[in-house]
């Protein structure tokens, strides 16, 4: 009974002295909290007068009670939502240096092109006599590329300016899968694997335009090089190539004059292959290039259409012609190809071989061709190669940045032979060409070309104006991306 009585009286004096304390100021309440704390623990009061008490004096400061604490489980992190993941991740790498390429982790996208505008000034030897002199652009071509996650490649490429045609026109359109691990295939139009003057794109050979039996094996007529729909596969190693495929090979309709028609089997069909080895290559400025081609090509429809080419001169008259169409089942070509890099001397060569299985009048016939040709670096460049190619020089001291930019000279020597069979054409050209490569970007080009004609056919390369043989001084501005 006093217990009680007492434990009463006890709760009565707290709860008047916290009323007068906390009546004219919100006091600290610590010192009176730690009492309670005392007298609960002592058993003066009980744990419900304690927390009663404890919630009066932490009401009167303005306090709120302290809820109780209880323990939670850390949540399991939520997966961010999609809009964050996309905002983490890097930004698209942006290269300008020469090119204008957007690259990710899984992607990579580039735009590139180039102009090439030529002047040729065209004059004969024998009487003195100017042929027609001209200009024109000779190339101006934009293409898209990419590369999407990782194996797949693909291209798009077309030529505002056909300096064929005089119309816009698709060169290149294909995608390439390189996950199969024996080879890549590509499927859509590109160039069929012949010739590495032809295989060099245009931006990079030496001189303003490829030999002369380049440029007829690989024609729309006869067909077994050059641009061409189909399937390739190809094999590229560090010192090796291997590449073949199956293509519909285009030739004109009818008159020459009009336009090219669409790829029809009707048309021709065929199939190319190339091998390429380096058996010395040190770091790309000491090589040794061997190669072997050939081209098989078949006429639906025993019609090879006229084919004529001019001698390395985009305006230039034709050296060989074969004056008109020829009937032919197929025809079978072989290419064999040298080329080195010694520093700042390169050297190539190609001999052509060609077997027409003509019908009628035409009868079986051969053609032949070959060029050799050199060039040296004045400022001590070197031409690069890449996967049986030829491909971009690096300029050392461009201009615009202390320099004066690379200087080239160059000689090539070529000649070709239609054969007794198409119009006994053949003909010789000898090339000289002085080349600045004002950055690696940018160059001028500046070739003297002069032909020795003899021809069987109606159609004389020396325009009928005396005996002597046409000469040209052509110059060429080239920019590209």
């Amino acid at each position: 009974m006093l217990k009680a009585t007492f434990r009463l009286l006890c709760a009565a004096f707290l709860t008047s002295a916290l009323a007068m304390l906390t009546a004219p100021v919100h006091a600290d309440d610590s010192a009176l909290l730690e009492l309670l704390k005392i007298l609960r623990d002592k058993g003066g009061i009980t744990q419900q007068e304690y927390d009663l008490l404890r919630d009066t004096a932490l009401a009167e400061t303005g306090n709120p009670a302290p809820a109780t604490v209880v323990e939670k489980p850390a949540p399991t992190p939520a997966e961010p939502a999609p809009q964050v993941i996309a905002a983490a991740r890097p930004a698209p790498e942006i290269t300008t240096k020469g090119k204008l390429e957007f690259k990710t982790d899984e992607h990579k996208f580039r735009i590139g092109g180039r102009a090439q505008h030529d002047i040729t000034l065209v004059g004969n030897d024998g009487d003195g006599s100017v042929g027609s002199s001209e200009q024109q652009f000779r190339r101006a071509r934009i293409y898209l590329s990419g590369t999407a996650w990782e194996h797949w490649d693909w291209k798009f490429q077309f030529d505002l300016e056909d300096a064929d045609d005089s119309s816009m026109s698709i060169e290149d359109a294909f995608i390439k899968y390189k996950g199969w691990g024996p080879a890549s295939v590509t499927i859509g139009q590109r160039k069929a694997p012949f010739s590495l003057n032809e295989l060099t794109s245009s931006k990079y050979i030496t001189f303003i335009e490829r030999a002369v039996p380049s440029n007829l094996f690989t024609s729309e007529s006869i067909g077994i090089g050059n641009r061409s729909p189909g399937i390739t596969l190809d094999n590229t190693g560090k010192n090796h190539t291997l590449a073949g495929g199956f293509y519909l090979m285009r030739q004109r309709s009818g008159n020459e004059a009009d336009s090219i028609s669409e790829r029809k089997i009707d048309d021709g069909w065929g199939v190319t292959a190339r091998a390429t080895w380096l058996p010395v290559n040190v770091s790309g400025k000491q090589l040794v290039h061997a190669a072997a081609a050939f081209g098989y090509k078949h006429y639906p429809n025993k019609t090879v259409n006229r084919f004529r080419v001019r001698p390395g001169v985009s305006e230039g008259d034709r050296i060989v012609d074969s004056d008109g169409s020829l009937k032919a089942d197929d025809f079978l070509g072989m290419n064999l190809e040298a080329a080195g890099i010694w520093g700042p001397f390169s050297a190539s060569a190609e001999y052509y071989y060609g077997d027409f299985d003509g019908t009628g009048a035409t009868g079986a016939t051969d053609m032949e061709g070959f060029y050799v040709q050199g060039s040296y670096f004045l400022t001590g460049e070197n031409r690069r190669y890449k996967n049986g190619a030829f491909t971009s020089v690096k300029v050392k001291d461009p201009v615009g940045g202390g320099g004066w930019g690379g200087w080239e000279v160059g000689l090539r020597y070529s000649s070709t032979d239609l054969g007794a069979g198409i119009g006994a054409d053949s003909g010789d050209v000898l090339t000289a060409a002085l080349n600045w490569y004002v950055n690696n970007n940018m160059m001028f080009k500046l070739n003297y070309v002069k032909t020795f004609c003899d021809s069987g056919g109606s159609d004389n390369c020396d325009w009928g104006i005396g005996d002597g043989d046409p000469e040209y001084l052509s110059f060429r501005t080239q920019v590209f991306f």
